[in-house]
């Protein structure tokens, strides 16, 4: 829908098309692009008409950003974070083992100095504990923490590589969808602005030669008309055929 808006002396009145211009505002904020110079600078264009002759020489589709993908998005945040937190956890394992041993040499060296004469490996203490070593690091409990722990790693890799997957797809598909609204809306802005070029031979051999394509294609509609129309003429009985049939009539 266009509608009149006042400009300066150089156009006094100028039909503003209103539904190319929501269609850029919108194209532009779905694709976060709105403070790119050439949108700025086109939306202005449209708005008022100011300098929308040199603007109209510019082909929209070679200027028109392409969006930009945005890593802040809450999804992109989240995978991120269980990323992090998976790879710091997958130490986290080696680090209780090793912590648990620590404690069981530290356990079994208090035993054999106060049990000399008794006869026990290291993997019997760390197993048994022996009233020193305490119940949560004997090592059937580090052995079922680990696992524990390696579920959690396992567990947050299947997620987060689903999560990325399907981030990705949809990314995709709205990038694409995106770019199919930015040829459709880069060629109705230059089929709009073709006619605010400045006039030149060139436009004006291009605007004459739209004119003599658009009177052919009328012509052959036209001469596809009037065969159809010659036609359903042809198939209109005659006044002969007419009193012939009558004559038939009367006989029968």
């Amino acid at each position: 829908m266009a509608t009149t808006r006042k400009t300066g002396s150089r156009r006094k009145a100028e039909q503003v098309n209103e539904e190319l211009l929501s269609e850029l505002n919108s194209w532009a904020a779905s694709s976060r692009v709105t403070n790119d110079p050439y949108v700025q600078a086109l939306v202005k264009s449209l708005e008022t008409f100011e300098d929308i002759e040199a603007i109209a020489e510019i082909n929209p589709l070679d200027y028109l950003p392409h969006f930009e993908n945005s890593a802040s998005t809450r999804k992109v945040k989240l995978i991120n974070i269980l990323t992090i937190f998976r790879n710091v956890l997958v130490f986290a394992p080696v680090a209780l083992t090793w912590l648990g041993v620590s404690k069981a040499t530290t356990g079994f060296a208090q035993y054999t100095k106060a049990n000399a004469d008794a006869v026990v490996n290291f993997l019997e203490f760390w197993q048994n504990g022996y009233g020193i070593l305490p119940s949560e690091w004997t090592i059937g409990h580090i052995a079922m923490l680990d696992f524990y722990l390696i579920a959690v790693v396992i567990a947050l890799t299947l997620i987060t590589a689903l999560m990325t997957e399907r981030h990705q797809r949809e990314e995709t598909q709205r990038l694409a969808k995106l770019d199919r609204k930015r040829i459709d809306l880069g060629i109705k802005l230059h089929s709009y602005l073709f006619a605010h070029r400045k006039v030149t031979a060139e436009t004006v051999n291009a605007r004459v030669s739209m004119a003599v394509r658009n009177l052919a294609a009328t012509s052959k509609s036209m001469a596809q008309a009037s065969k159809e129309l010659r036609k359903d003429i042809n198939a209109i009985p005659s006044n002969k055929q007419v009193l012939a049939e009558i004559k038939k009539m009367n006989k029968s």
